[in-house]
């Protein structure tokens, strides 16, 4: 098999694997939902790794990993719902604050751009990261506060995905920061002046 296709094929076993995940919670089992979802997590980090090792960056490969980002991200809340109510009870503020701030990126991205942003931030990555394993401490009744700074962390990713629309809104493609979006711009900008002096 090509391995350029690796990143794409571990995309979409994610995706494939979430009517597992939200069947071992309907069942009731903690511990096979645990496995999966961390079995779908790592497939989230090797595709990306993949990528970068075999050169394998595409705008269908940024779109397949979006699209398993949000359906695993909407079928883990559902399955910790289910699974844990009690603490989603108690969540569900910090939740629906996460769940606006990545899903309001995605629908301004639909109305001013026609498409959803796969920007790929470096602060969007880093969330990805890190909101699972706060999850650990959250899920065994330790502490929810490294799960609310996650949140206070992803609502600021989502300004600054919204703020790279605005800064650069007809890009394709991934943008590590609004300061790289701000650099994009201006080269723009520079080569447009150049072209039209000429």
């Amino acid at each position: 098999m090509n391995r350029k296709l690796w990143p794409n094929l571990l995309s979409a076993t994610r995706i494939a694997l979430m009517p597992a995940v939200l069947g071992s919670a309907i069942a009731g089992s903690r511990v096979w939902f645990t496995v999966l979802i961390a079995v779908s997590l790592a497939t989230d980090a090797l595709d990306g790794y993949f990528a970068r090792r075999f050169h394998a960056f595409s705008e269908l490969g940024r779109k397949l990993d979006s699209a398993a980002d949000y359906v695993t991200l909407v079928t883990g809340v559902t399955g910790i719902a289910l699974l844990w109510p009690e603490i989603m009870r108690r969540e569900l503020p910090w939740v629906v604050t996460g769940m606006v701030s990545f899903f309001a990126v995605i629908i301004y991205g639909f109305i001013r751009l026609g498409h959803a942003p796969c920007y790929h931030t470096w602060a969007s990555k880093t969330g990805a990261v890190v909101c699972p394993v706060t999850l650990v401490p959250l899920l065994n009744e330790w502490t929810a506060v490294p799960f609310h700074l996650t949140i206070l962390w992803l609502v600021l990713t989502g300004i600054e995905e919204i703020a790279i629309s605005l800064v650069v809104p007809r890009h394709v493609g991934e943008m590590p920061t609004l300061w790289h979006a701000v650099r994009a711009r201006r080269g723009r900008v520079r080569a447009g002046g150049a072209g039209s002096a000429e």
